[in-house]
Order: C-alpha cells, then sequence, then structure tokens
C-alpha cells in the first residue's frame, strides 16, 4: 500500500461527541520524528512491519510487529525506525471521554503496548484511513464510530493480554537462558530445568502462552540475532553467521531464515544496503 493520510474538519458538533477522529494514516517507511512540544492530541502508531524506538518520559521503548505507540497529548516524544522498513498505520483523536477510555484499557501512560488482536486493531484503522480521505458527507461520525469501537476493542485487548501477563513472568527465567546461551546448542531437558519441570510441561506452558514450542521460539530468537548480526558484520560469511547464533547447518540457517522473514539472508543485506 502507498504512503496515505487524511484529516477530517472538525464541526462544534463533532467535538462535542464523547471521542472523535481528526485523521489516520499509512508510511511505507516511518521517517524519524521529535517533537519537543509534543502533539496536541491522542495518537496511536500501529507497527505492521519493521522495528522502531520510542522515545518518551525519559524512557526507550522497542516497537516490534504487532505493537504500537499510545501518545499522550502535549508531551515530548521522537521515534525512528531501527530496522527498515517501518511501516506504519496511525490515527489520532479526541474528545472529553478519550483520556478515561485509555485508562480503562490499562494505558496510563504514553509508551508502547502489544496488541493480540492485529487483524481487529488493524481493520479499524484502516477503515478510518479510508473514510477520511473519501467524499462522504458524515465521513466525519463514522470514524467517531470507528474511533470508539477502536479504544473499546484496544480495552478489551488489554484486558486479555493483563491475563497472560503472569504466564510471560512464568516463563521468564527460560527466555533469560535462552537470551545468554542462544549461541551455542541448547537441549528442551536444559530449559525445562531453568522452571524444575519436565519437558513435557514446558511445552504445554509454552503452547498455552505463547502457541509455539519452545525450540520454534529458540530459533526465532536466533534469526532476529542473525539479522543483527547480518547488519553489523558485513563482510562476515554466512555459515559464520549460522554459527554465530547457534545453527549447526548453515543450509538450515538459510532455509529457516527464508521461512521466516520471506528471504534470503543476502537478499536481506541488500535490501537493507549492504552488498
Amino acid at each position: 500500500m502507498a504512503n496515505k493520510l487524511g484529516f477530517l474538519m472538525q464541526s462544534d458538533t463533532m467535538m462535542q461527541l464523547p471521542i472523535y477522529m481528526t485523521g489516520a494514516g499509512h508510511w511505507n517507511h516511518q521517517e524519524p520524528i521529535h517533537r519537543p512540544d509534543g502533539y496536541p492530541q491522542f495518537q496511536w502508531l500501529h507497527c505492521v512491519s519493521g522495528q522502531g524506538e520510542l522515545k518518551v518520559g525519559g524512557q526507550a521503548y522497542r516497537v516490534k510487529p504487532g505493537s504500537g505507540m499510545f501518545l499522550y497529548p502535549d508531551e515530548e516524544h521522537a521515534y525512528y525506525s531501527m530496522e527498515k522498513p517501518w511501516e506504519v498505520y496511525w490515527i489520532t483523536f479526541m474528545g472529553r471521554d478519550a483520556e478515561s477510555l485509555a485508562h480503562l484499557a490499562g494505558i496510563n501512560a504514553s509508551g508502547v503496548y502489544t496488541v493480540q488482536s492485529q487483524e481487529l486493531i488493524l481493520n479499524h484503522m484502516k477503515n478510518a484511513l479510508s473514510l477520511t480521505c473519501s467524499d462522504k458527507p458524515l465521513a466525519g461520525l463514522e470514524c467517531s464510530k470507528l474511533a470508539y469501537m477502536f479504544l473499546i476493542d484496544l480495552m478489551t485487548d488489554r484486558m486479555h493480554a493483563s491475563s497472560t501477563d503472569q504466564g510471560y513472568l512464568r516463563l521468564q527465567p527460560v527466555f533469560d537462558y535462552m537470551e545468554n546461551h542462544y549461541q551455542r546448542d541448547i537441549t528442551l531437558q536444559e530449559l525445562a530445568e531453568q522452571l524444575r519441570v519436565s519437558t513435557q510441561h514446558l511445552c504445554l506452558l509454552f503452547r498455552k502462552i505463547l502457541n509455539k514450542r519452545p525450540m520454534e521460539y529458540l530459533n526465532q530468537l536466533r534469526i532476529q540475532k542473525s539479522k543483527e548480526r547480518l547488519l553489523e558484520c558485513p563482510d562476515a560469511r554466512i555459515g559464520e553467521i549460522a554459527g554465530h547464533v547457534g545453527f549447526t547447518t548453515p543450509g538450515y540457517f538459510s532455509t529457516l531464515f527464508k521461512r521466516m522473514e520471506g528471504m534470503t539472508p543476502e537478499a536481506f543485506r541488500k535490501l537493507n544496503g549492504i552488498r
């Protein structure tokens, strides 16, 4: 989809609504933004692909696919890409109930929030973008309805996410162990020992919380680390990269990389300007 953005003219009637949308847009690649005085409206920027970083409130947050940046009005912030292209959808909205609905969703401050209901949230944003760019006479009212639906569904999503937070905390020792040892061969038994459970129980936990197997998660971590290595060490051979992130067979590494990223490691380098 091409870059696209639309803004709505606000009538007195619109501004009396509890929630009303002011604009929507899509960027194939989000350029760096720094707003010392913030932005005068609420914003949600949803990451579709690539990665970025948000700096707000003295903190830095990584923005990955499936997460969004929620920004309160008039608060200094900056965001920029960490992995190109950084594809982002965004909406802006206002209204007397906007802040209270955000609080109900557990979003009490500007920051980065993970979304589980990807298709639902993105559909609201895409529909809003189509409406803001249309000539429909009641587009503003339709977008206000979408803004309300968006916040309600975001609240529902966040409430569901909070119920799984304890699960992620339960697996944190395993995540930490993978992060510290991904460069070498790791057995399922080693991972299970971090929680003092059986390998079968560990697999059940991963399936319940992440909907994937432990080794599947480990390989995703290794592929992510390999992407960093491919760019940091442009002269390193693919076999060296594979070995550095824990793959004993370069061929398997390349096959898995293409399956997960939709391109070969060589193509990934070229896409990021490394020949």
